[in-house]
């Protein structure tokens, strides 16, 4: 029996489409990151659909003995099949990373941000080897035909993010539209994987209106990718469109020789990009073809920040080579070998922060958090698909353009996750290829006879059946429910409270009121679904502190006290569930301080544990010996404070934080020369020396020393700063007093009766001790 038969051959059909159009799906809050809600219902349908084959073609084995899928299943397990049996050894030594994992949960899960982990790595395997089973040949160009429609609204949708039209609807954007996938990077990965299949389709197509229909997907795909200004994907159009041309089946030497002489002008045009002071105004005048122009700048691409990432991840590399830090674990690795002193390191590419999830490179990513063998057979697979399809070109004529097209884009994407990584969408169309491309490898076996009497099913057997079907249908639900629905509801409340959060911002300042009530929305909407367990339990707790982080300030002393504490409350459980997380541990230590420095100071050994944990999870990283150099301020050990920020200025003399605190400890240290120094170095460097916060540090240093003069200058700094602070008043006052300037001492009281009657009181007793 065929599967195209099967009541439920348009079931499957439907959920590949279905799969197919997520790429296009982004509607925060609920499905926000962008791959989250991608991710949960690309599981959901995969998981129904996997019910449903073993349901039919497994468990009934007997009813679909003779079918294509019987012939599928023998050439997907025969020995000569090496592109199966790759993806199972990739599975399988990912399972092995998994399980060996520094943070198993973690690396099975992942977390909606990046939306990774090895249970969607398995699905996305099970995804193509489910393709090849149900999907028939002509069923395929279907598939793609609708895989290419949705990469054409998803294009559009960059187009009019760019325009800035539709404002109510999209956000816009004057350069790398992200589209629906989130980050213009991402957006030209998926748009490089349909680019070179389109137009393989393209030149095979007979009919007008569909070949029309191709080139002008192609023209668009190519056009958004310019738009991203994607240096990575630029390199993947270039390999892919190589080895389509001078690679090409047939001889066509003109098309190569017109090619050729476009690569020359190609790299003549970057030499001149590159050695001219200024480009034409045709080019500066247009902010589009600036900004496509300017990421050809080599120098440029030399100070990216990457090169710099590489260099941690081959460290980390070399301490774990075998089965890596886990899925989803490079932050393990990249925070014990961060080294702050290499170029462009404190910005990951595309965010201004440190704090590197992602190598940025497959080779790292890949070694990293599975180890080289994983590593080695991700290449092998590429290169027996490479081969096969390369082999099926010479025995199949009417199949070597579209295997061409297939070598081309697996060539480009190689070359463009070199500098870049995966997301949902193009792991879902790279996956849907190696399908594909077993598909047309493949030579099914002879269907065997009939033999009628043979699969008579047997009564027990029926019933054993019965039983299994129900115990897979229970496990359905309870996947679909425990593990998608139930966390994508948590995550949609996440979001929602963080958007609240972080809203307030945005309301003028004479409506306290109105923020405060914001704020208490946000957080009763984080306390009411705290308790809820699942595998979002560290992600959620993160946001919480994220939440409180936004409401602290905007509480009076005892609500912040409050907020504060259950930070710490919530970041002791984290570090229980991500023990290996820098981040956990330093924001942990950072509200101990918090907590030690407004209200309590027991907080002490909860914040030198933290803050040592968190400096030998990362030993370099200057963020940690800033928060341990406030630790040892708070409880006084000075010396301490002043060789830790030493060390911190020897990692890496432009973080401007460092030469800051090293002036703090000299001040409290009473040497005020080395004091004035660091501190006017920290002030070169851009660090807020003339803020609120940092008044407010020197001032408790003048305090502990006496230093009188200089307080007299903290005040009068933060009388400016706020004028309607009656307290700064009365400290510069009495700040004048012991300096024996009595005359400043009574200006100041007089101006605290002028400007708060309320406080005329205690003024004027004041005056008396004059």
């Amino acid at each position: 029996m065929e599967v195209k038969n099967s009541k439920f051959h348009w079931i499957f059909l439907l959920g590949f489409f279905l799969i197919l159009f997520l790429p296009l799906l982004n509607l925060p809050p609920w499905f926000s990151p962008p791959d989250w809600g991608k991710t949960i219902v690309f599981r959901v349908v995969l998981s129904i659909l996997i019910f449903i084959f073993l349901w039919q073609f497994i468990l009934n084995a007997n009813q679909y003995k003779n079918s294509a899928i019987t012939g599928k299943l023998s050439f997907l397990f025969s020995k000569k099949n090496l592109v199966f049996w790759l993806l199972v050894s990739l599975l399988g030594i990912y399972l092995l990373a998994t399980i060996f994992s520094l943070d198993r949960n973690f690396s099975f899960w992942g977390s909606p941000y990046r939306s990774g982990g090895f249970l969607n790595f398995a699905f996305y395997i099970i995804f193509a080897v489910l393709a090849f089973l149900i999907l028939k040949k002509k069923d395929w160009r279907k598939v793609w035909d609708f895989a290419i429609l949705i990469g054409i609204l998803v294009a559009i949708v960059a187009i009019l993010q760019w325009q800035g039209l539709f404002k109510d609807i999209l956000i816009t954007f004057e350069s790398r539209p992200p589209s629906t996938l989130g980050n213009p990077i991402m957006l030209a990965i998926y748009l490089l994987l349909l680019s070179f299949l389109t137009l393989s389709f393209s030149i095979q197509e007979k009919k007008l209106t569909k070949k029309l229909f191709y080139f002008l997907a192609l023209f668009l795909f190519i056009f958004v990718i310019l738009l991203t200004y994607s240096r990575a994907a630029y390199l993947g159009l270039v390999v892919g469109f190589l080895w389509l041309i001078f690679v090409y089946p047939k001889k066509l030497l003109l098309v190569k020789v017109l090619s050729g002489i476009l690569l020359i002008l190609g790299i003549y045009g970057i030499y001149y990009i590159n050695t001219q002071p200024q480009l034409p105004e045709f080019i500066q005048e247009n902010k589009t073809l600036k900004g496509i122009v300017g990421r050809l700048s080599i120098e440029r691409a030399l100070q990216n920040p990457r090169i710099s990432g590489w260099k941690v991840g081959w460290e980390a590399l070399k301490d774990r080579p075998i089965l890596g830090y886990g899925p989803e674990n490079f932050s393990i690795g990249f925070d014990k070998y961060y080294n702050p002193s290499l170029s462009g390191i404190e910005k990951m590419p595309g965010a201004v922060t440190s704090w590197w999830d992602r190598a940025h490179n497959f080779v790292f990513d890949i070694g990293n958090t599975a180890g080289i063998p994983a590593l080695i057979i991700y290449l092998s697979l590429f290169g027996v698909l490479l081969f096969q399809l390369q082999r099926l070109k010479k025995k199949d004529l009417s199949q070597s353009l579209t295997c061409h097209g297939i070598q081309a884009t697996f060539l480009a994407y190689l070359a463009a996750n070199f500098f870049s990584f995966d997301s949902f969408s193009s792991y879902l169309i790279s996956f849907l290829l190696i399908g594909f491309s077993l598909s047309l490898i493949s030579l099914p076996d002879p269907v065997p006879e009939q033999d009628s009497e043979r699969n008579k099913p047997a009564k027990k057997k029926i019933q054993r059946t019965g039983l299994w079907k129900f115990i897979l249908f229970v496990l359905l639900i309870w996947f679909i429910w425990y593990f998608n629905i139930k966390p994508f509801q948590i995550n949609s409340q996440i979001n929602l409270a963080d958007h609240l959060a972080n809203s307030e911002e945005d309301k003028p300042s004479s409506l306290p009121s109105a923020t405060a009530l914001v704020c208490d929305s946000a957080l009763e909407i984080m306390e009411k679904i705290l308790p809820e367990k699942s595998f979002l339990d560290g992600y959620l707790r993160l946001h919480y502190v994220g939440v409180i982080n936004q409401c602290i300030d905007k509480k009076e002393l005892t609500g912040g006290y409050l907020l504060a504490k259950k930070a710490q409350e919530i970041l002791k459980e984290n570090v229980e569930i991500r023990p290996y997380y820098t981040r956990n541990w330093l924001l942990l230590g950072q509200y101990s301080n918090i907590l030690m420095e407004n209200w309590e100071e027991e907080t002490k050994a909860e914040a030198e544990t933290s803050l040592e944990k968190a400096h030998q999870l990362s030993p370099k990283r200057q963020q940690v010996l800033q928060e341990w150099i406030k630790t040892d301020l708070l409880i006084g050990q000075y010396q301490s404070a002043k060789e830790k920020s030493e060390t911190c200025i020897n990692l890496n003399e432009k973080f401007a934080g460092c030469w800051w605190l090293a002036g703090l400890s000299h001040a409290y240290l009473n040497d005020l020369e080395k004091s004035d120094y660091y501190l006017k170095i920290a002030a070169e460097k851009r660090y807020p020396v003339k803020s609120k916060s940092s008044w407010l540090e020197l001032t408790r240093a003048y305090i502990e020393i006496k230093n009188y003069p200089g307080l007299v200058e903290t005040y009068s700094e933060l009388i400016k700063l706020e004028p309607d602070n009656p307290q700064h008043y009365a400290s510069l006052a009495f700040a004048y007093k012991e300096l024996g300037q009595v005359e400043e001492a009574k200006k100041q009281a007089l101006k605290i009766i002028e400007l708060f009657p309320e406080h005329k009181e205690e003024a004027e007793e004041f005056l008396k001790t004059l």
